[in-house]
């Protein structure tokens, strides 16, 4: 594959990433992604020959992998308050958009049906979950933190993290994401005293 046709390929994986954050995942549709990511029709069902659901698959994976790293690079960077500025970012980019993004792995996971054909979709869609409660878990466990206790601890983040989001996005506020900012500090804070 060449650069040129490489870079392509990437365009339409990270355009159907941005169409799932804002429109979900009924929004995307080969044409529009195509022609959002300037990418010609006939190259791009020649890139992604299952059509949409391996679109949308693999923007799932970009787009969860890249989430992961900023996740990873903000406990790696600051072990103590890490979490606090990862869901900073999080707030910024959300109100930066007017509440327009919200999460393309929540999207997809809300809209994905039950036929048998999105099967790709859902099981990417538990990996990037499952990665990030894994980082997440490693986090508290480097904190003291029992298996069990960061594992659930770590679902508690995601799910109020996920939760956050679309309640600002409904609310068209910022409120629901600040009360997680507050919450979920004094949430890992108590969890690290019932460890000890």
């Amino acid at each position: 594959m060449s650069k040129s046709s490489a870079e392509g390929r990437q365009r339409v994986i990270e355009t159907a990433a941005s169409i799932l954050s804002t429109r979900g995942l009924k929004g995307v549709s080969i044409r529009e992604v195509a022609k959002l990511a300037n990418a010609p029709l006939g190259s791009t069902y020649h890139h992604f020959p299952d059509g949409k659901v391996q679109i949308i698959t693999e923007a799932i994976e970009w787009a969860g992998e890249k989430a992961a790293e900023r996740l990873k690079g903000c406990l790696d960077k600051d072990n103590q308050n890490g979490l606090q500025t990862f869901l900073h970012q999080w707030r910024e980019r959300l109100h930066r958009s007017n509440f327009q993004q919200g999460c393309p792995i929540v999207a997809a996971a809300i809209e994905a049906s039950q036929d048998e054909h999105e099967e790709q979709i859902k099981l990417a869609i538990s990996r990037i979950f499952k990665r990030w409660q894994s980082i997440l878990a490693d986090h508290f466990i480097s904190h003291g933190r029992t298996v069990v206790l960061s594992n659930s601890m770590a679902l508690t983040v995601i799910s109020c993290l996920e939760g956050a989001v679309i309640l600002s996005r409904g609310y068209q506020t910022i409120e629901p994401f600040d009360a997680i900012i507050d919450t979920l500090s004094l949430l890992v804070d108590q969890g690290k005293e019932d460890s000890e």
